[in-house]
């Protein structure tokens, strides 16, 4: 049978049915080679449209922080710009000035200092790194040319910010850990001390892209497991794990796993406390991915930014929070200095003398002009009312989770300020009830800060009661209906390996974005609910039906083989969650005394009633 469908749809090594690329209107005899002949346009589209069809909707995809939607207006600038190389600033200008404009913006977002006289900043500066960096102040006037270089008598210039767009987050974050890198030996150089041997620390809930830095740079990377109660870097290790080798740490604002943000003023006091007793004078560096557009505007308050005197950097994902279609992140240092000189390259051979210093290099500009429009649409009232809807759903989300005690939630964005998420035996901290209540949810300041991120998990009362229900089948079951929410394990946690045997190490997470407008939250609610009593249903429809089977063999003294019983025991179990648990619609297959040689293929797939008899259609 499976050859016969080969032959129909295409053999094993994907060339595609004579018949079905008739249809389509289109000859492709391989789909994983480039064709000798040209085709048809539309048919073209057709072909690719239909077959991409197959995708999962954008706003029902729950499991990524990735911005989905796009204006009529932005749509209009993407596709005038579609084709301007970001890399191309003699032939762009304009795009560049953009690029510069949106490199301010964001160092006054995060409140780089401006206007600091650098003790230590060097006499010259290249002209190139004038004309092209993207600083926050211009120019200063006391600047005067001399040669290939800018002789400055004040050294203020130097000690504003600089920034650059780049591909996404990832690359932002290789530019930090190798500014970091490039600064610590060469203070080693200077001192005449070995500098082949650096580390990196950062929490076990790091985004993969901060191991690939430390991989692909060779960087040792320390790893801290989080604490269990909120599983957030365990601040306590930190000390331990700094020596004179310590190029840096990577402190996170908004957690993958949970939303929940890493104190950054809290390490800051700890790092200061490293360098009073041992010396070891050590920056910071935050992954702001997300957390770098949802703290400035529902948190502003909150000293995670340039305000701490250690973080030397700061990147974030435009794509994401920014709310700009893929493919874009930002780092801003604190000031030039903090960006070393062998990091910068001098290009010439695109007309202008430009400067640059991101890994990638040709890449699309549009997305640039995507952030400048959004700065200037929402501007500081539209992103908070964005945010700010997103973070109170969340919270309906969680305390909805929560109330049906099915659930228990693992992110903390709706609990009160200190609150942790957890105790160390998985249960929740007491919470006030004046909390939960609608009027409070919008009121920020009362939670702990946190990005629109529900995390949650079976509660142990659940797992106890249904141990036949494997969490991640309902990240399985809510894809057959659309929404697109990953199950995955949790962090390293600072837990005893007996605790983590006996606790729930898996999580369910809900990014709560903007375009889940409150009809899409109901409709998920209910779709949860719906789900977990159609498998307890089924669970409690077999477990009747295995114990009545053994029941009657007992009875009539016969004995079913134990592979029998098991194999049944599936297939009704299966067949259950199919039809909903509704028992109307169900035949189990009951439990028998032959052996598995001796039963019929067709006995085994036996019809069922139907209640609706629509067909597949």
């Amino acid at each position: 049978m499976l050859t016969q469908i080969r032959k129909l749809v295409g053999n094993t090594n994907g060339a595609v049915h004579p018949l079905l690329a008739k249809l389509a209107g289109i000859s492709i005899k391989d789909k994983y080679q480039i064709p000798e002949n040209t085709s048809d346009p539309k048919s073209t589209y057709t072909l690719i449209h239909d077959e991409l069809i197959l995708d999962g909707k954008p706003t029902l995809n729950l499991a990524s922080f990735v911005n989905t939607f796009v204006s009529d207006e932005s749509k209009n600038l993407i596709l005038e710009n579609l084709t301007k190389n970001l890399a191309d600033n003699d032939e762009y200008p304009i795009m560049l000035e953009l690029h510069q404009r949106c490199v301010s913006i964001l160092a006054n977002l995060w409140n780089a200092p401006t206007g600091e006289i650098a003790k230590s900043a060097p006499m010259s500066h290249t002209a190139s790194s004038v004309s092209t960096n993207s600083t926050i102040d211009e120019v200063p006037g006391d600047v005067t040319p001399s040669g290939n270089t800018l002789n400055f008598k004040n050294h203020s210039y130097l000690k504003s910010a600089i920034g650059t767009a780049t591909t996404g987050s990832s690359e932002a974050i290789m530019l930090g850990g190798l500014a970091m890198k490039k600064k610590w030996q060469a203070k080693r150089k200077a001192l005449g001390l070995d500098y082949y041997h650096p580390n990196i620390i950062m929490a076990s809930c790091c985004q993969v892209a901060l191991e690939k830095f430390a991989r692909y740079f060779d960087v040792e990377e320390r790893v801290i497991p989080v604490s269990s109660t909120d599983l957030l870097l365990d601040y306590s290790k930190i000390k331990e794990n700094c020596d004179e080798n310590t190029i840096g740490i990577f402190v996170i604002v908004g957690s993958t796993y949970t939303g929940g943000f890493e104190n950054v003023e809290r390490v800051n006091e700890i790092l200061d406390e490293v360098q009073e007793e041992k010396g070891y004078d050590i920056p910071i560096h935050v992954d702001g991915a997300s957390g770098g557009f949802v703290a400035p505007f529902l948190y502003p308050d909150y000293k995670w930014d340039f305000r701490v005197p250690r973080v030397a950097s700061i990147n974030t994902s435009g794509h994401k929070f920014g709310l700009v279609t893929a493919g874009l992140g930002w780092i801003i240092f604190r000031d030039q200095t903090y960006l070393p000189e062998e990091l910068k390259f001098q290009l010439q051979y695109l007309g202008g003398l430009e400067e640059s210093y991101t890994i990638n290099f040709s890449r699309p500009g549009f997305q640039v002009i995507h952030q400048y429009y959004n700065f200037l649409t929402l501007g500081r009232e539209g992103y908070f009312e964005i945010f700010d809807n997103s973070l109170t759903n969340s919270r309906v989300l969680s305390n909805f989770l929560e109330a049906t005690g099915y659930f228990t939630c693992i992110s903390n964005l709706h609990l009160p300020k200190g609150v942790s998420t957890r105790n160390a035996d998985g249960s929740h901290e007491p919470v006030s009830d004046a909390i939960k209540e609608a009027s409070s949810l919008s009121d920020h300041s009362l939670f702990n800060e946190a990005l629109p991120v529900v995390s949650f998990q079976f509660t142990e009362e659940f797992r106890k009661q249904y141990p036949e229900i494997p969490q991640s089948i309902i990240a399985t079951l809510l894809r057959n209906k659309g929404w697109i929410i990953p199950n995955y394990p949790l962090p390293k946690s600072n837990l005893t390996p007996e605790q983590v045997t006996n606790t729930n190490n898996e999580i369910l997470r809900v990014v709560v974005r903007y375009n889940l407008t409150n009809q899409l939250l109901d409709k998920l609610i209910h779709d949860i609910v719906d789900l977990i009593q159609v498998l307890i249903k089924s669970v409690d429809l077999v477990r009747d039906n295995l114990k009545n089977g053994i029941e009657k063999s007992i009875k009539e003294k016969k004995s079913s083989s134990s592979s029998d019983i098991g194999d049944t025991t599936v297939y009704n179990m299966l067949l259950s969650i199919a039809n909903d648990g509704n028992e109307k619609t169900i035949n189990f297959r009951n439990y028998r005394n032959t052996s598995a040689s001796s039963r019929s293929t067709h006995n085994r797939h036996k019809k069922h009633k139907h209640a609706s008899f629509r067909g597949t259609c």
